[in-house]
């Protein structure tokens, strides 16, 4: 497996100067409900140019479900395939939503028969049986896309109306990870006009020249689908794609504020944000000077003003102080209110541990022997504060330096070598918002996935986890607080922020009843209505809008080139073992953490 971290966007680097150890807290929208959706309401609605349904697609990348991700062709696939599960904003399964019906597990939580319900199929008219969702599981396990979810999975087989399923780890939620396509047995390899598009049981599929996904006669309701062809551009640079979709020849586009990839569209047009388990956090090197003391992390968990992430990200986040989107059934709000942002609380744990004004300079010291002067380096961008009685050196590093800071816990700052005492981080959680491979120690043995950088030695974190992992329904909130309180308040070894949202973006009045959700932006497409000329019916087909001439694009995955209007949207995401908050590349599957901004202010990089 690789490892691959995001940089750290020039958004998120102010929001550090901002956060940390600011005198005054920062309004903001704390709560984390998703807005209800705008879709149905009465507006001035727009009008589509060729008065066709288009989204855009990218040749260049994979079109097959596990290999697709770029966010265009996973709108694709989101048509073209079903997913076995569906999670709504909560992280939660949605009864009768996807190819699996009924599931259950052993105590352990190791062993799980998947039931799968029957009237779903394929584009050939074939049925949806259990060896074709087995066959899916099989390459999901293994695939670019979703590979780094499945941390424990040992196998799968198929039984009688029935899947049968094997982790070595028990995992009570591992329903929540299987929002994951379902092909059909021995397709995965099938080849058309549109690229390698293994067969799928979803609402569309594709037509003989590969240019447009038509309605899949086989599929329930198909005569009711909102449209009966969905045209297929291709649009491959940030401004073309804007352009084409303000013009309408492509009516809907996902979007993540956070990333380079924000392409900045009209306020006037209609944005449905959802959930993700994008978070962001804060971590420390345990080795350094004041990393090492717990109550020095403790105290650093009230030195944050996480309503800020809220507005820097102009709604686009959630405030959380704990590792789990806090509309999720078992967070911890109690908790999470004893963390609140407070410079005077983190102050009187410091001096209640020896760290005090001791040359009443307006600066603290801790004794070791003599009276010493605190200076953390925060790897993140140049600036400092000392507004709490701590002075902080934040520090810019290039991606290479900063990769370099986390596996080395020290970087060259002039010709000077200098200790990383905390670092800024953006990480991909599973569905199930599991920590393992964030807060396990590292050993040569797990450093392939594993990706704590603070060179914590707590043997006792992991076996923590799985409690939380193997919980019952019933007692899970009660083993996640005790988790959460463990991390917060004992080691104080995670930071947590907040997490992102993204958005889908229509154009307005064009389509109503969105409902989108983190793992299908597209849920239940089949229900929506598409208004696309005056009298609100989709007309016949006009001649498309030709794809503008691409100016040359940038070579995939160039992490130092510029980020303009002019250069390629990437726009990819793949999972990693915790997956990545980033686009990955078609062959390299990315995992979640942090990546620093280069040098020259540039951006960043990619998962499920």
């Amino acid at each position: 497996m690789t490892t691959k971290i995001r940089k750290i966007t020039a958004l998120l680097l102010a929001l550090l100067l901002t956060l940390l150890c600011a005198a005054c807290g920062r309004g903001g929208d704390t709560e984390g409900e998703i807005p209800e959706s705008s879709a149905g309401k009465d507006v001035e609605r727009a009008s589509a140019l060729d008065q066709v349904f288009s989204v855009n697609s990218n040749s260049k990348y994979s079109k097959n479900p596990f290999i697709a991700t770029n966010h265009a062709n996973q709108l694709i696939c989101s048509l073209v395939y079903e997913n076995m599960i569906e999670l709504d904003n909560n992280f939660e399964v949605i009864r009768d939503a996807g190819i699996i019906s009924e599931w259950k597990c052993d105590d352990s939580g190791k062993n799980w028969e998947l039931t799968i319900e029957p009237g779903h199929y394929f584009s050939d008219g074939t049925e949806v049986m259990p060896r074709d969702v087995s066959y899916s599981l099989g390459f999901s396990i293994n695939s670019d896309r979703f590979h780094g979810r499945f941390a424990s999975y040992q196998g799968a087989s198929p039984g009688e109306g029935v899947v049968y399923v094997t982790l070595g780890i028990g995992d009570k939620q591992f329903i929540k990870l299987l929002n994951l396509p379902v092909i059909k047995l021995g397709t995965y390899g099938d080849e058309g006009p549109a690229g390698n598009t293994p067969m799928g049981s979803g609402p569309y599929t594709y037509n003989e020249e590969g240019d447009a996904l038509i309605a899949n006669e086989y599929y329930p309701g198909y005569e009711d689908l909102p449209v009966d062809t969905i045209y297929l551009q291709e649009y491959k640079t940030a401004d073309t794609i804007i352009s084409a979709f303000e013009d309408g020849y492509i009516d809907v586009v996902i979007n993540d504020p956070s990333s380079y990839t924000n392409l900045g569209y009209a306020s006037s047009n209609e944005f449905h944000t959802y959930a993700t388990t994008n978070m962001h956090y804060i971590a420390f090197n345990e080795e350094s000077m004041l990393g090492r003391y717990s109550y020095f992390r403790i105290a650093m968990q009230h030195a944050f003003d996480r309503a800020y992430l809220v507005e820097l990200l102009h709604g686009n986040a959630v405030a959380a102080a704990l590792p789990m989107y806090p509309t999720c059934s078992v967070y911890p709000h109690s908790l999470e209110d004893r963390l609140d942002y407070n410079l005077e609380a983190c102050k009187n744990i410091l001096v209640a541990a020896g760290v005090q004004d001791y040359d009443e300079d307006g600066q603290l010291e801790f004794m070791s022997g003599s009276p010493q002067e605190i200076d953390l380096n925060f790897v993140v961008c140049a600036d400092s504060s000392a507004k709490c009685g701590l002075k902080v050196t934040v520090h810019e590093l290039t991606w290479e330096d900063y990769m370099t800071a986390l596996e080395e816990g020290k970087f060259k700052a002039g010709k000077q070598e200098v200790t990383m005492d905390m670092f800024y981080g953006e990480v991909r959680l599973r569905n199930n918002f599991d920590l393992t491979e964030l807060l396990q120690p590292r050993t040569e043995k797990n450093e392939a996935t594993n990706l704590n950088y603070s060179r914590s030695k707590d043997s006792t974190i992991e076996g923590r986890i799985n409690q939380y992992l193997a919980a019952s329904d019933a007692s899970r909130k009660d083993v996640y607080y005790q988790l959460c309180d463990y991390i917060a308040n004992t080691s104080g070894s995670l930071i947590t922020i907040g997490f992102e949202k993204q958005q889908i973006i229509t154009r307005r009045g064009v389509c109503k009843g969105i409902n989108p959700n983190f793992g299908n932006p597209l849920f239940g497409f089949a229900d929506w209505e598409i208004l696309l000329d005056d009298d609100g019916a989709a007309p016949p087909p006009k001649t498309l809008k030709p794809a503008a001439t691409e100016e040359p694009e940038e070579t995939e995955g160039s992490d130092e080139s510029e980020e303009s209007a002019e250069t390629e949207d990437t726009g990819e995401t793949a999972d990693g073992p915790i997956e990545s908050a980033e686009p990955a590349n078609d062959t390299t599957r990315e995992n979640d953490t942090t990546k620093e901004e280069n040098e020259s202010g540039k951006g960043e990089s990619n998962d499920d």
